[in-house]
């Protein structure tokens, strides 16, 4: 897949089918979209690409609004480059240039930069300067164009409702990581810088590692959670407890993301560390003292190592 992070202002294609959207998580109902739009473009000799933005337009519109996101715009690339057959992803940052593009100047656009000849997008998708571009207006321009435009036949469902970018929010909010897969095809992954604690838990025997992670990426609630992480660039994984809370029994003021290593010692910190969510072990809780504290860490440590070897 070849991604681009601008949009094309030369011709690029020769023929194109397009798809557009915030694509946040890219989840189930989003490869869908994007498996349809590439067996399409193939039956028809063209290529196949989604644009997408690094952030959410309703951000730029509606700050005060603006939701956490389930992907950051290099995890968005992965996922895209993982999990669908794309030949192209246009991923650029929304603008308010784009947001008063009209639907017939962006399509227009199109046409002649990558030679559109089709469009699919999903069932309530509109495009364009007030949404004003929905499939049957995009569809009527496309006769004007030289272009098809449909809408995908419905969406994923999952637990009897439709699969979105707001419910799989909501499932990581919840905490439900074992439940985020079947909306994302995958295990939900936050990445983060590694940052200085204040090493407590080596005096108690349960040395951690402390993550920064980015103030837009949307964190699961407070708990614990049996986790997978990857230090730096290295291929393998390890097995880990993660702590997301106030830490309380030791009278934590802010809100921190510390991490376990089982069965293993860390004598170089990593430097940055990609983790993804197994399972959700239990709630934070505060403790009567330290003693309590290590004797429920080691039992963390333990379910954490059997629930992750069950998983494998």
């Amino acid at each position: 897949m070849q991604v681009h992070r601008v949009l094309p202002t030369t011709k690029i294609l020769a023929g194109l089918a397009l798809t557009v959207g915030t694509f946040d998580g890219v989840h189930r109902g989003h490869q869908l979209l994007a498996q349809t739009l590439h067996t399409e473009a193939q039956s028809r000799g063209l290529q196949s690409a989604a644009l997408t933005f690094d952030d959410m337009p309703i951000c730029f519109f509606r700050p005060d609004i603006c939701p956490k996101l389930l992907s950051l715009a290099d995890e968005k690339i992965e996922v895209f480059a993982n999990q669908t057959p794309l030949d192209h992803l246009f991923i650029v940052p929304f603008t308010r240039e784009l947001g008063n593009t009209s639907a017939r100047d962006f399509l227009s656009h199109w046409v002649e930069m990558a030679g559109l000849k089709l469009f699919i997008g999903g069932p309530d998708f509109a495009l364009g300067r007030g949404r004003e571009g929905t499939i049957a207006q995009i569809a009527e321009l496309g006769q004007e164009l030289g272009f098809e435009a449909r809408a995908l036949d419905g969406k994923l469902l999952e637990s009897g409702a439709p699969i979105s970018s707001t419910r799989s929010r909501g499932v990581i909010e919840a905490g439900q990581v074992e439940l985020s897969r079947a909306f994302l095809g995958h295990q939900y992954r936050m990445s983060g810088d590694v940052v200085s604690g204040d090493q407590i838990g080596r005096t108690i025997g349960a040395p951690t590692i402390n993550l920064q992670i980015h103030e837009r990426k949307c964190t699961p609630k407070n708990g614990v959670y049996a986790v997978r992480v990857r230090f730096d660039t290295a291929p393998e994984w390890k097995n880990a407890a993660l702590n997301i809370g106030m830490r309380p029994t030791v009278g934590g003021l802010k809100r921190q993301i510390e991490f376990h290593v089982v069965n293993e010692t860390i004598e170089v910190p990593p430097k940055r560390v990609e983790l993804e969510f197994v399972a959700r072990l239990r709630d934070e809780q505060r403790f009567s003292g330290l003693d309590e504290l290590r004797a429920q860490l080691q039992r963390d440590f333990e379910r954490a190592e059997m629930v992750l070897q069950e998983t494998i």
